[in-house]
Order: structure tokens, then C-alpha cells, then sequence
């Protein structure tokens, strides 16, 4: 949470000395802007629910993402999906949880050619294996990245 208010604090500065606000062109009086306005909407907001994207400790598949390229593939081969012959990319925002489940995958590039290909990598994470979660100063934090899937 401090790492939040901080970012925002440090931003909210950096607009206000950059723009127009404290320039006087021959006025008298100067605009105030109150910061904890701004920062009340994320002061107030629960901790376990925000997901971070940057932490000391990123959230790990047990071994590494060789491991995690080779269970999807074989997950999607167990499951006889349908073969890739052209080369194609599926991009995937995963939210891992603290517990190091997997709570959220949304395709970001979706392709209505390769629809089952991208139902099968999101069903494959899934059904993986709980992951090492993401962790900053010792404390397990929810996680957010993104994950590319190359085939074939």
C-alpha cells in the first residue's frame, strides 16, 4: 500500500510542477490541488484484492517457464486439440494468487481462427499445478503477468 501511495504521490508532483498550475501570467492567486482526493479511491481499496505487477519476488511455475511451455503442450496434446501448421503467438494475462492458483487468464490477442487453440491454453493454466507465488518483503502478494504461447 505504501508503495502505491508513493507511486501516486510522486506522479501527482511531477503533473502539477510540468504543467500550467503554478505558471501566475499575471494572475494573483494559485490553484491548489488537494492530493488525498485523488489518492482516497486507493487508500481505502482492500490489499488482498490488488494484483501486482511488479514485486521483488515474481510468482514462479515449478520449473521455470520451460516447464510451463512444456506442460501446455502437452496438456493441449492430452486433450487432442486441433495441430497448428502456421506459426501464431497466444498472449495470456494470468493473475496468480497468493496461494499459487491460478484465479484469472484473459487472451489478449484473440484470434476467431484459432479459438479452440486459446480455449485449450486457458483451460491448460487453468488446471496447472499451483505455482510459487509472488511475494515483496516476505509477504505472498497476488500476481499479474503476461504469458506468450508460441506454436507450433
Amino acid at each position: 500500500m505504501k508503495i502505491i501511495y508513493t507511486f501516486f504521490k510522486v506522479n501527482i508532483l511531477i503533473l502539477l510542477l510540468t504543467s500550467n498550475v503554478f505558471s501566475q501570467k499575471g494572475k494573483d492567486t494559485i490553484l491548489v490541488i488537494d492530493v488525498k482526493s485523488f489518492m482516497e479511491p486507493y487508500l481505502n481499496k482492500n490489499p488482498d484484492t490488488i494484483a501486482y505487477m511488479f514485486v521483488q519476488q515474481v510468482a514462479v511455475f515449478s520449473g521455470g517457464r520451460d516447464s510451463l511451455n512444456s506442460y501446455v503442450k502437452m496438456y493441449l496434446f492430452r486433450n487432442s486439440m486441433q495441430v497448428v501448421k502456421n506459426k501464431t503467438m497466444v498472449l495470456c494475462m494470468v493473475t496468480i494468487e497468493k496461494n499459487g492458483c491460478v484465479s484469472e487468464v484473459e487472451i489478449l490477442n484473440p484470434n476467431n481462427y484459432y479459438l479452440d487453440l486459446e480455449n485449450g491454453v486457458k483451460n491448460a493454466l487453468y488446471s496447472s499445478p499451483t505455482w510459487t507465488p509472488a511475494s515483496q518483503d516476505g509477504k505472498k502478494l497476488r500476481f499479474k503477468t503476461i504469458l506468450p504461447f508460441h506454436f507450433p
